[in-house]
């Protein structure tokens, strides 16, 4: 909860300062730059991530609006893995290829856990909706990392 509050005020911010108020020095870009800066194949998830953002903003208005989504997604996935777990639905070797599937603070570290989760998923479990929502994080991650560059170079 603390993250996600934390996160509405940091976007809430940064709309502030897309809104005219913005600081000098500051790089900005359009959205459609920033998403190309993506990999080709979260092109889409960056535009679907980014569909409220403003057309024109500060650089760090976009990672900050894909983080926000990807930590709520992220959550989702979490929970229908708690619930899953708690309720005792699901067969060992499942249970065991989400173990993979851990709370992770960077970016890497993220996008490592998720790949980890989804590689274990692919196999025998790639036509379940949990196969699906974690591939999902794993593009909107890819996507907050992506744009999280941009901020870096700028």
């Amino acid at each position: 909860m603390r993250t996600f509050v934390l996160a509405t005020i940091l976007v809430s911010q940064a709309m502030v300062f897309t809104a005219g108020a913005a600081c000098d020095n500051v790089p900005s870009t359009k959205m459609e730059y920033a998403c190309r800066a993506c990999h080709s194949n979260w092109y889409h998830v960056c535009r679907d991530a980014l569909q409220s953002a403003p057309d024109a903003a500060e650089v760090s208005t976009y990672p900050l609006i894909a983080t926000r989504k990807a930590n709520l997604k992220y959550s989702d996935t979490m929970n229908e893995i708690t619930m899953m777990l708690g309720v005792g639905i699901l067969p060992g070797e499942e249970r065991e290829a989400i173990s993979h599937c851990k709370e992770k603070q960077e970016y890497m570290d993220a996008l490592t856990a998720i790949r980890s989760c989804l590689n274990r998923l692919h196999g025998s479990f790639r036509s379940l909706p949990l196969y699906g929502m974690v591939a999902a994080d794993f593009a909107l991650t890819g996507v907050a990392n992506d744009l999280e560059a941009l901020i870096n170079v700028g």
